[in-house]
């Protein structure tokens, strides 16, 4: 029974940073100008908002150099 819930959260998590490393990958290929739409925009190689204060504390921010775009692995 554990065995399957460990599972079941471990699925669960690998299909959550798949889909969420889709999504930064097609923001990655936006211009400028759509991202200014979507409120956004590159500073640094960091995603930030364009009015933060607007935003939740859970704002869309990552860091480039955390982690490969391509991959996803930790750099150092």
């Amino acid at each position: 029974m554990a065995i399957s819930a460990s599972l079941k959260s471990l699925l669960h998590a690998l299909r959550s940073r798949a889909i969420k490393r889709r999504q930064f990958a097609q923001l990655r290929e936006c211009d400028p100008r759509m991202l200014k739409d979507m409120g956004l925009r590159w500073e640094r190689g960091t995603l930030v908002a364009i009015n933060p204060e607007r935003e939740p504390s859970e704002g869309i921010t990552r860091d480039a150099h955390e982690s490969c775009p391509h991959c996803g692995s930790r750099l150092t």
